[in-house]
């Protein structure tokens, strides 16, 4: 009887002892921080905060998402870089911090390849080639003919030197053998209305800083820099069919953590991405953005991260494209 009774307390007492062990290796323990390295409403920064909710529901812990703007997108996947190899420290991240600021600067504060580990694609995005109502050109072949019969008069705003959007610009410069010249703003509102006062030609831009003016047809978008048409903007076509397949370019939007996480927790991480995108609320977000929702294999987001670096070292070193 005494040693049935100890068999019977052994079985009650291993669960006891197995749950705090089973609890101790659960991932995630702690909240998970999101960085996004734009300000407050920005695309990327919405992006984050669109799929924060349900990858918390999903994850059970906090996934809180904190802005630290600066460095062309450097200061957060630096955060990123130098965070314990735990996968509790994640951001959004675009081309500039991996793909062209390491052909950019003369130094980095990280490696790319060694200190970052893709998680997933969220989305690709194209920019969009818009002009002001005050240029003549109706089409992309209207826009080359003009800037080769004003050579190095028309100008194109972006958002900065190296950003994806005056690359654009540079890819459709050699892709249509025309000399035009870049104007680098601040920001999309003073950007805007130069556009509108006829001051400024030409924008590569992505699509929601441009949606309220193409909306009241103030500008005329001649093409999308994408591989396919937007279902928002069925008319216009993509910069391919326009006759230029070179001067496709793409802005791309992931999760990426720090080199090291181990695989289960990449792995964790990959797939509640996945299902938080396939959400129809967050779907139904990234398509305002123009950005159709799309999640990757880690090895798939390492490869595209991968073939945009070459070709933006490549735009970049032909143009001898440095930081102002």
């Amino acid at each position: 009887m005494s040693s049935r009774r100890a068999l019977i307390g052994t079985a009650l007492l291993a669960p006891a002892l197995v749950a705090p062990r089973a609890r101790a290796q659960a991932w995630p323990s702690r909240p998970i921080r999101m960085i996004a390295p734009f300000a407050p409403g920005s695309t990327v920064d919405l992006m984050g905060r669109a799929i924060a909710p349900a990858m918390t529901e999903i994850l059970g812990q906090p996934v809180l998402v904190e802005n630290r703007a600066g460095a062309g997108g450097n200061l957060a996947i630096d955060v990123v870089a130098k965070a314990p190899k735990d996968g509790l420290t994640i951001a959004v991240c675009t081309p500039g911090p991996l793909s062209i600021n390491p052909f950019l600067l003369p130094s980095m504060p990280f490696d790319p390849v060694a200190d970052i580990a893709p998680v997933s694609l969220l989305a690709i995005g194209p920019n969009i080639l818009a002009v002001g109502k005050a240029l003549p050109a109706r089409d992309v072949a209207g826009l080359v003919a003009l800037a080769k019969a004003k050579p190095g008069t028309l100008t194109y705003g972006s958002s900065g030197v190296g950003s994806t959007n005056h690359l654009a610009g540079a890819a459709f410069a050699a892709a249509a053998g025309v000399d035009l010249v870049h104007v680098p703003y601040r920001g999309n509102a003073e950007m805007a209305n130069d556009l509108l006062a006829g001051r400024l030609d030409m924008v590569f831009s992505g699509l929601p800083p441009l949606v309220p003016l193409l909306q009241a047809e103030t500008l005329r978008a001649l093409a999308v820099t994408g591989p396919r048409r937007l279902p928002s903007m069925p008319d216009v076509p993509t910069i391919a069919e326009a006759g230029l397949p070179e001067a496709q370019a793409i802005i791309y939007y992931g999760i990426v953590t720090t080199a090291g996480v181990p695989a289960p927790v990449i792995a964790a991480l990959e797939d509640a991405v996945r299902r938080s995108l396939a959400r129809p609320e967050v779907q139904a977000v990234f398509a305002g953005f123009g950005t159709p929702a799309g999640a990757s294999t880690p090895a798939e987001f390492a490869a595209l991260i991968a073939s945009e670096a070459t070709k933006w070292r490549a735009v970049i070193r032909r143009f001898d494209i440095r930081p102002g």
